[in-house]
């Protein structure tokens, strides 16, 4: 999976629910509702399994730390990703429960039935399609982010010696893995990966000093870089581009149709565009779902030729 936490949670989980599903979670649950269409598609509510149907409610597992896909803003979670489950929620005539738990918990969440499916920002890749499927939604790359100014550039393998922080189980975290191999090979010293067990921690870790940048999905460095009020910089474009994928469990694939279905409908009717624009990350845009397997893992794309800037160090340079 790819992965993402300073912050708590404080919305009140609202719900009229199994206690089992909140004592299922780490941390204290996120409610936040959408509101059912008053005339749902009767062929999409139809695909929705008869559990949920009858229950009326989606449980989706969020790392509310990673914007603009989900973060908390005065206390309520909100993003794109709630954003498009909402609009899902709408389209199958679900309520929709968002629960909070730690990034690296949410797939292994949805596999032990603690959530019905679970979005964060969730790069599908093998370790994740080996516990769940995944329907995807959301086109995303790998983009590195540092401090000002980015003047020369270098390739990512380059990166040999810094200090790179990156989300703990993250796609960023094994391509940093691999480039640090690929220094070691190559008798220079491995990059130090600073972990973190969410973004806003290793974003913040650049911005004072103590890491050279941050390796994080494009829309939410691109997301970071907008909000640091000139603190970071973009170095370079984005590459490995991979689909963000709404985790279901393996055994649970009349739900995946149906969030594919809800999907695909939100995409013929404007829907999904409108809130891509709302959240500007229109780059990112899908024209069909896919419920991706195990078997069905999608081939990045081929490791871009273009560089990052290597800004001149005003501190030391092993950072």
């Amino acid at each position: 999976m790819s992965l993402r936490s300073p912050a708590s949670v404080g919305l009140a989980f609202v719900l009229a629910m199994s206690v089992g599903f909140l004592s299922g979670c780490q941390n204290n649950p996120t409610a936040s509702s959408a509101t059912p269409s008053a005339s749902p598609i009767s062929e999409l509510a139809a695909k929705v399994p008869d559990k949920i149907r009858a229950e009326g409610v989606l449980r989706v597992g969020i790392d509310p730390n990673y914007p603009p896909m989900e973060y908390l803003e005065r206390g309520e979670a909100i993003g794109a990703d709630l954003a498009i489950m909402q609009a899902v929620g709408d389209k199958l005539g679900l309520d929709v429960y968002f629960a909070e738990d730690a990034y690296a918990l949410l797939v292994p969440g949805v596999a032990a039935g603690r959530f019905d499916a679970a979005i964060s920002a969730l790069t599908v890749d093998e370790n994740d399609l080996q516990n769940a499927n995944m329907v995807t939604y959301f086109m995303s790359g790998s983009q590195l982010a540092v401090r000002p100014p980015a003047k020369k550039r270098s390739g990512p393998n380059n990166l040999c010696k810094r200090r790179v922080a990156v989300l703990e189980g993250s796609v960023q975290y094994a391509q940093l893995v691999e480039r640090s191999a690929n220094c070691v090979e190559n008798q220079k010293q491995p990059i130090q990966i600073i972990t973190h067990q969410s973004q806003e921690p290793a974003t913040q870790s650049v911005i004072a000093g103590k890491a050279y940048g941050t390796l994080a999905d494009s829309a939410v460095v691109q997301s970071a870089v907008a909000n640091s009020q000139g603190a970071l910089v973009i170095n370079g474009k984005r590459f490995d581009i991979a689909p963000y994928g709404i985790a279901v469990a393996q055994q649970r694939k009349q739900l995946a149709v149906a969030i594919r279905e809800a999907l695909q409908a939100m995409i013929d009717d404007g829907t999904y565009q409108r809130i891509l624009d709302d959240w500007n990350i229109s780059e990112g845009a899908i024209d069909s779902p896919e419920i991706l397997t195990s078997r069905d893992i999608p081939e990045p794309e081929p490791l871009s030729t273009e560089t990052f800037a290597t800004p001149t160090p005003s501190y030391t340079p092993t950072l």
